[in-house]
């Protein structure tokens, strides 16, 4: 069984660490930055947001890194505790616990997954806003 959740695990591991490593993630929060600042949401959060469906320690690494920054009664970082609860390591499931099994037609739920942690990102937003600002 081991062996058969190997080379699974080690494509996760690289893709989140090409990931975070690339700069492709400072890219992308320069160019959502105006959209953020418009809604009032801090663009910090947006690493959080995206990291999370893919892997729960690296994303557990980043609220840390919110917390220490921020401090944990800050907005950012409730909305960053809000968004770590509502959401849900999707892609970490679908790859681990499909390929432990041998499923190998994941798109509907690799679709309602991801569509159920877009809705937690967004209700997390929604709900700290109103309660929290």
């Amino acid at each position: 069984m081991i062996l058969n959740l190997f080379p699974t695990f080690i494509a996760m591991i690289l893709a989140v660490n090409l990931f975070v490593n690339s700069g492709f993630l400072d890219f992308v929060l320069n160019i959502l930055k105006p959209i953020f600042n418009y809604i009032r949401v801090p663009v910090e959060i947006l690493p959080l947001a995206i990291i999370r469906p893919i892997s729960g320690s690296a994303s557990l690494a980043y609220l840390n890194n919110i917390y220490s920054v921020h401090g944990t009664d800050s907005f950012i970082g409730l909305l960053g505790s809000v968004m770590q609860g509502s959401t849900d390591t999707t892609l970490y499931v679908i790859s681990l616990y499909f390929g432990s099994i041998g499923i190998k037609k994941i798109r509907y739920s690799l679709v309602a997954g991801l569509c159920a942690d877009i809705i937690g990102i967004i209700a997390s937003i929604i709900v700290v806003n109103l309660l929290f600002s």
